[in-house]
């Protein structure tokens, strides 16, 4: 009798804990916003029958995408691009796509599958079906609902809610978050067509540490084109040309230092400005292209430095841009390279340079020369120069 008491007792316990948990008065668990499982986007599904939960949206260059896992190749990926649009609203939109929907984007997947590369399949917009809805828009953010079903390739969806991390677009003016960056325009004088530019900076920062970079790609007047320099990331270089903003660069998260911020056009260092970076600084440097101001030069090599089998880049350095205790820093001339000489070749003429002092280095030889605007001035390298103090 007793032990049927204890099983009864033990039963109406269990049931007792079963209905504190539906009760609907206990109070939720509410998760530290520090915690990383709060920005997880709510979404799931599946790339070809295998689960797929994003674990990082982004937002970028009309971009979205989304991924799972942290390498630079994502484990598994979606992703596809929005309309071309001058208006950088979202809040509030729609789009239906797939099928006769015009200007349905082609969606990308990938799947990793622990390879070093991942393999790639395509969705045309007959391969689908997708509701995409964006309801709220900051300048970090984007918050929405996905519902993507594809036919082709087969068992693969994704649906839910999502909040995506905005990545500024190259165009898009830094602010203090970026900071200490350099800024502005590249004003093209006169007709242009198509031209192929760069943005770069050279120099050193307090820390004693050589910094640089650059970013470029062909641009025409009215074209959107643009390029961004990941390499030294969180540093990064952009240069875009926009129908609002037109051709512009930008440096941002820069080391403080001293620097030569340019553009190059061509194979050429075209304009250039020195400027000195601090902590927090957001600097506007603005560089003018002047095609009329500038003239050409022909350097001649001496015959040992020509036959050297172990040198080929030939470097025009503004003398601004020499560094009085490395004159000869291989930094500074391989921004300034401005032909790859091939042995044997005594002779080399470049042209689109603007007027101005250079030292012409390539090798242990070198020359002062003197550019002058519509002209063609000539120069011959001098082997085992002594070098400046």
């Amino acid at each position: 009798m007793r032990s049927r008491c204890l099983y009864l007792l033990v039963i109406l316990a269990l049931v007792g804990c079963q209905n504190k948990k539906a009760d609907p008065q206990t109070a939720p668990v509410v998760m530290p916003k520090n915690d990383p499982r709060t920005s997880t986007p709510e979404l799931s599904g599946s790339i070809k029958g295998k689960p797929f939960k994003p674990d990082q949206v982004n937002y970028e260059e009309r971009k979205l995408s989304f991924r799972m896992g942290k390498d630079f190749f994502a484990d598994m990926e979606i992703w596809f691009a929005l309309p071309q649009s001058d208006d950088p609203k979202l809040e509030g939109k729609e789009w239906k796509y797939g099928g006769d929907h015009f200007g349905s984007p082609v969606i990308q997947l990938s799947v990793r599958e622990g390879q070093p590369l991942p393999s790639t399949d395509f969705a045309f917009p007959n391969d689908y079906t997708m509701t995409l809805k964006i309801t709220k828009q900051t300048s970090k953010s984007l918050e929405g609902s996905l519902d993507l079903r594809v036919g082709k390739p087969g068992n693969t969806h994704l649906t839910g809610t999502f909040t995506a991390t905005i990545k500024k677009m190259a165009a898009d003016p830094p602010d203090a978050d970026d900071a200490p960056y350099v800024r502005g325009k590249i004003i093209m004088v006169g007709n242009w067509q198509k031209e192929s530019l760069s943005a770069g900076f050279v120099g050193k920062g307090t820390n004693g540490k050589d910094s640089l970079n650059l970013a470029g790609t062909n641009f025409s007047p009215a074209g959107s084109e643009f390029a961004t320099s990941e390499t030294f990331k969180p540093q990064l270089t952009s240069i875009s040309n926009h129908a609002t903003n037109g051709l512009g660069y930008k440096h941002v998260k820069m080391a403080p230092g001293d620097y030569n911020v340019y553009v190059r056009r061509g194979e050429v260092v075209a304009a250039w400005k020195k400027v000195t970076v601090k902590e927090g600084d957001q600097l506007t440097v603005d560089l003018t292209i002047d095609p009329a101001k500038m003239g050409s030069v022909v350097v001649t090599l001496p015959d040992e430095e020509a036959n050297d089998k172990t040198e080929t880049i030939l470097s025009l350095v503004p003398l601004e841009f020499d560094r009085f205790d490395i004159p000869f820093d291989m930094w500074i001339r391989n921004a300034c390279k401005v032909a790859d000489v091939k042995m044997g070749n005594k002779t080399v003429t470049i042209d689109g340079i603007p007027a101005g002092k250079y030292r012409a280095v390539r090798g242990k030889s070198e020359a002062e020369v003197e550019v002058v605007a519509g002209k063609k001035t000539a120069g011959t390298l001098v082997r085992n120069v002594s070098k400046k103090k």
